[in-house]
C-alpha cells in the first residue's frame, strides 16, 4: 500500500512499492537545508534504506515541492554556528545516495544551488525543468563548494567541475544537459513530472539485483564505492569552514537581510 508520512514535515515521503518518492517540503524557504530538513530527509534515507534490505524498494525519486528543488543551507542556522554540522550532514547523505542499492532519480525544477546542486550530483539519474538551475553561488559567503566534488567530478567532467565550482555562475536544464550533470531537459513542469514518472515506472519494472550490480560497479569505476573520496572532499570545505572570513561575510548578509525586511 502507499505509504505517506506527516505532510507539515520539511520532508515527506511516499511509498509505492518498488518505488519510494521523498519530496522536499519546506516551499516558503524554497527547500533551503535547516537543521527540521536534515532531520527528515536522514529520517526519510533511514526509511528507504530499510525498504531496499528487505527487498521492497529499489527506486528513489527525490523533488521538491514549491518554486525551488533546494535552494542550499538556511542563512540563519549558518549564521548561528550550524556551517561545519551541516557540510558533514550534506557529505554523508550525498554518500548514501550514491552508495544506496536503489537507483536514485532527480527531479528537478526551480534552483538547485549550493547544497542542492551537491543532492543533485549524488544522484544517478537527473532530469530538469525549463527554470532549473545548478550552482554554487558560495564564494561570497567564503564557503568552499568542494564538498560536492566527490560526486560533480564523475557525474560530468573534471573541466565541467572545476568551472561550475570555481566560476560561481549557473547553468541552466541545457546546459547541465550538456556538461552530463543532466540526463535529459524538459520543456515545462508536466513533461518534467511525466518523463520521471515514466522513467520509474520503467525502472521499477527491471530486476532489482541487475541494478544494483550495475550501479555498484558504475561506482568501483568512478571512484565513489570508496568513502575516503568524501572524507576528502568533505574536509576541504570544513577547511575554512569556522574561519573569521566566513563570519564576517555571513553576519553582513544576514544585516542586510534583516535591512530588507524591515528588522533593522
Amino acid at each position: 500500500m502507499p505509504e505517506t508520512n506527516d505532510t507539515s514535515a520539511s520532508v515527506v515521503i511516499h511509498f509505492d512499492a518498488p518505488i519510494a518518492t521523498i519530496v522536499l517540503n519546506d516551499p516558503d524557504r524554497r527547500n533551503a537545508m535547516s537543521h527540521a530538513l536534515f532531520d527528515d530527509l536522514e529520517g526519510c534515507l533511514d526509511r528507504v534504506g530499510a525498504a531496499t534490505d528487505s527487498g521492497s524498494c529499489h527506486v528513489l525519486r527525490i523533488r521538491g515541492e514549491g518554486p525551488a528543488f533546494c535552494a542550499g543551507f538556511d542563512l540563519g542556522a549558518m549564521a548561528d554556528g550550524a556551517l561545519p554540522s551541516f557540510l558533514e550532514r550534506l557529505g554523508a547523505i550525498c554518500r548514501r545516495l550514491r552508495h544506496l542499492d536503489a537507483v536514485v532519480v532527480a527531479e528537478v525544477h526551480g534552483p538547485a544551488l549550493a547544497g542542492g546542486c551537491a543532492l543533485v550530483s549524488a544522484c544517478d539519474i537527473v532530469h530538469a525543468g525549463p527554470d532549473a538551475a545548478f550552482g554554487y553561488p558560495v564564494h561570497r559567503l567564503g564557503i568552499s563548494p568542494a564538498v560536492s566534488l566527490a560526486t560533480l567530478v564523475p557525474g560530468t567532467s573534471p573541466g565541467a567541475a572545476r568551472a561550475l565550482t570555481l566560476s560561481g555562475e549557473f547553468l541552466d536544464a541545457e546546459a547541465a544537459v550538456d556538461v552530463g550533470l543532466a540526463a535529459a531537459a524538459h520543456p515545462d513542469r508536466d513533461a518534467l513530472e511525466n518523463a520521471v514518472t515514466i522513467l520509474c515506472d520503467r525502472l521499477g519494472a527491471m530486476d532489482a539485483a541487475t541494478l544494483h550490480a550495475t550501479k555498484r560497479f558504475q561506482n568501483e569505476l568512478d571512484g565513489t564505492v570508496d568513502p575516503g573520496v568524501f572524507t576528502k572532499s568533505l574536509a576541504a570545505s570544513l577547511a575554512t569552514a569556522d574561519s573569521e572570513e566566513f563570519q564576517l561575510r555571513i553576519d553582513a548578509v544576514m544585516t542586510k537581510k534583516r535591512a530588507a525586511e524591515g528588522r533593522g
